[in-house]
Parts: C-alpha cells; sequence; structure tokens
C-alpha cells in the first residue's frame, strides 16, 4: 500500500508541474513589472491586562495553586517577509519572533513561518517546495477544509500562520464557456521525527489534491488529503458573490480513521477511532454605509458535546480537593478538552464600520464568537486607528462569558484589555 501511495504521489506531482497545451488565450507576465527584491514587515508592543476567573477550569489546571487575580503582560513581536526573483524563479520567506514577559515567566520564541522556492515553468504551471501556509478553504473565522493548515485564530482570523514542509506543484487552464477556470494543484506533506512532527505520526508522504474551478461564477474546490499522518479526508467548498455587496460561502469535509480522546466513567482515556462531518456555512455583507458583516455557522464534527465537557470540568474541579485525579484531569486537558473550539456548535459574527461620523482612518468593529450548545460567548470590541504613517493602533477588550461547565464560562481569562502598536516598513 505504501509503495502504491508513493507511486500515485510521484505521478500527481509529475502531473501538476509538466508542461500543458496552452488555452487559446495567455496573459503576457512581461507586462507586470516586479522588483528583483522586496522586503516588509513590521514591529509590534503589546501592554495587556488579563482579568482572571479564579473558579475556573482553565485557571486550575493553569495556575493551580496561585491565588492571582490579575496578570499584566507585555509582549512584543517583529515579522520580516521577502521575495528574491530571478527570470523564472523565485525564493519566499516569512520570518516571525516573540518576547513575553509578565509576572509569571519569561519566553522567547523566533521560527520560519515560511522559506519556499518557487518555480514559474511556463505561464500555466509553477512548482513549490519549502516551508508554505497554504490557505485552503473559504471560511473566514473557521475552515474545516483546510486540511495543511495550523488552526486559525477565530478572534483575529487574518494573523500570519506558521506553514509545513511541503512540495507542490499546480497547473492553470482557461476555457470559454460556463466553465472559466480550472486549477489543479498536488501537494506532499513529509513527516519524519524532525520534520513536520506536529502535523501527525511520522514515516508518510501525506499526498493531497485540491482542483479548482470558477463555474457560473461560482468558485468551487475539491479537496482530497490521502491517508497516512492523519485519516483520509475530503472536501468541498464554494464562494459565489449574489450582488456587488454580499457573497456567500461555504465548506464540507468528511474525515475518516480519525482519532478522538474521551473519558471514561471511571476517568480514563479512551481512543475513539470514527469517522465525522464538518462543516460551515457564511456569508459577508457590505452596506450602503461602508459596514461590513461577516456571519458564519461552523459545525465541528470532532467536537465534545456539552455533557462530555461537563464531565470533564467536574474532574477538574474535583481534583482542588483530590490529588488524585489532577494526573487524569491534566492529561485529558492535554489530550483535547482544552483545545480551541472543543465544542460542536459554533456562531461567528463581526460588524465594522469604516470612518464614523467622517472619522478618517478610524474602523471600530466588534466580534461575537458564541458556543450555540451552552450560549457561552466571547466579545471582542475593537478600534482600529491607522492615521499615522506606516503606524497601526489597535485597541481590544475581550470578554469571556458564561455559566459553570461552559465552554467560554470554564475560560481562565474572564476579560482582557490590550493595546496593540504595530509599525510597518
Amino acid at each position: 500500500m505504501y509503495a502504491n501511495t508513493v507511486m500515485a504521489t510521484a505521478l500527481l506531482v509529475a502531473l501538476a508541474v509538466a508542461p500543458v497545451v496552452r488555452a487559446e488565450e495567455t496573459f503576457d507576465v512581461s507586462t507586470f513589472e516586479k522588483k528583483t527584491f522586496e522586503l516588509t514587515g513590521f514591529v509590534e508592543l503589546r501592554p495587556e491586562q488579563q482579568s482572571l476567573r479564579r473558579d475556573s477550569t482553565g485557571y486550575q489546571l493553569q495556575y493551580r495553586g496561585d491565588t492571582l487575580s490579575a496578570i499584566d503582560r507585555l509582549s512584543t513581536a517583529a515579522e520580516v517577509s521577502g521575495v528574491l526573483r530571478h527570470k523564472s524563479l523565485s525564493f519566499h520567506f516569512t520570518g516571525h519572533a516573540s518576547a513575553v514577559n509578565d509576572s509569571q515567566a519569561t519566553s522567547s520564541d523566533s521560527r520560519m513561518y515560511e522559506a519556499y522556492a518557487s518555480w514559474q515553468v511556463d505561464p500555466t504551471s509553477v512548482a513549490e517546495i519549502g516551508k508554505r501556509a497554504v490557505h485552503w478553504g473559504k471560511g473566514y473565522a473557521f475552515s474545516p477544509v483546510a486540511f495543511l493548515e495550523r488552526p486559525k485564530d477565530p478572534s483575529d482570523p487574518e494573523l500570519a500562520r506558521e506553514g509545513f514542509v511541503m512540495a507542490t506543484g499546480s497547473l492553470v487552464r482557461s476555457f470559454d464557456g460556463p466553465l472559466q477556470t480550472l486549477t489543479l494543484t498536488s501537494a506532499l506533506v513529509p513527516t519524519t521525527s524532525e520534520l513536520n512532527a506536529d502535523f501527525g505520526a511520522s514515516g508518510h508522504l501525506n499526498p493531497a489534491l485540491k482542483l479548482y474551478g470558477l463555474i457560473y461564477d461560482t468558485d468551487v474546490d475539491l479537496i482530497y488529503a490521502a491517508g497516512g499522518s492523519r485519516g483520509p479526508r475530503l472536501g468541498l467548498d464554494f464562494s459565489r458573490n449574489l450582488g456587488s455587496n454580499l457573497e456567500i460561502h461555504g465548506e464540507w469535509a468528511r474525515s475518516s480513521d480519525a482519532t478522538r480522546s474521551l473519558l471514561t466513567p471511571a476517568n480514563g482515556l479512551a481512543i475513539q477511532t470514527r469517522s465525522y462531518d464538518s462543516y460551515l456555512l457564511g456569508l459577508r455583507y457590505l452596506t450602503e454605509r461602508d459596514t461590513t458583516i461577516v456571519f458564519e455557522y461552523y459545525r465541528n464534527g470532532n467536537g465534545y458535546s456539552p455533557q462530555e465537557l461537563s464531565q470533564f470540568y467536574d474532574l477538574v474541579q474535583a481534583s482542588a480537593a483530590n490529588a488524585a485525579l489532577v494526573q487524569p484531569a491534566s492529561r485529558a486537558a492535554s489530550q483535547g478538552y482544552m483545545q480551541p473550539n472543543v465544542g460542536q456548535n459554533y456562531l461567528y459574527l463581526k460588524v465594522s464600520q469604516k470612518e464614523p461620523f467622517d472619522i478618517l482612518n478610524f474602523t471600530p468593529s466588534v466580534t461575537l464568537i458564541a458556543n450555540a450548545d451552552d450560549h457561552s460567548f466571547s466579545l471582542v470590541p475593537e478600534a482600529l486607528y491607522t492615521g499615522f504613517k506606516n503606524l497601526e493602533l489597535r485597541f481590544r477588550l475581550a470578554l469571556n462569558s458564561g455559566n459553570a461547565s461552559t465552554d467560554y464560562g470554564e475560560k481562565p481569562v474572564r476579560s482582557r484589555v490590550e493595546l496593540r502598536a504595530r509599525y510597518f516598513f
């Protein structure tokens, strides 16, 4: 089976990078002048204060034995992106470094988010190899078909994310008629003990295919990821403009042979292997007054039910008085119960207003992320100002609200206020 996978994958990559018969109409890339070298980036300073919920499950796990009520934190970050071009070859990179200092600890981190080489074989085909952060899917805050990506932060989904080392090849065809464009992309995400170790089990090539079509003015992707480090997955997404101010989008994904840790009645952990469906439906609407509304419903097929989460929360709370339960509670938390978006049904709503009351360069917004099963939620009001040259000021307040034994009610942070100053160069 492994040999067959290798042969099939090699065929897919060869197909994706091989020269193809050009369509009748092609564009002349020489008409687009590009610089040989480009460099952009930013530096960021972010002071914040977190108000903690001491009776929450999250607090018990993260600050067990402490009596903290608030944490003052200062974070700094820098990110640099660049591209070097020579004829049909180019090299792209994005490096990220950060440091955090608060009353509990000081930490720092630096890593390459992207570092890959690209070869434009001809106007209709390209091959790339290296560390890449691909973006598959149409969802804004969530994306069930993002099979080769690290998860988004729904409260700030536009943040750059670290990619995986992979090899990809793409070819494009254009047509006259209802089907206007067809793009085939193949990918390999190999895993070893040192390479893409957090993607899954080592010793696999993890081939994937994405077929994109623009048909009847609708963007459609059909995505398949073969089994390997993870179980096989099949996905479909679409996006369509219903007018100049309204766009709808959706995603569906079927995951097979997927594992999930589940607490037993005796507070042990059992590993389930099963298949599940996840899906998303959303819209983006722009009003005549420049108000942008983004709404999404997300079904997490691998999430925990309110009853399953309640058992976990009860275990953690009981561990405060019973030391024998500390280890089972910590193990359950690390193996799935405290991951982001741990529930099954979520609603996302973001409303932003461009330059209200004619205040130039000012955009206020509010984001709501709600667990539709237990009615807990996170509310994030925000104000963005870009009136200074190359400087962005962003004020955010995040409020987690919910009853005991609910998703956001058991978060360790009750509220967080922050000011993010980002200077671009």
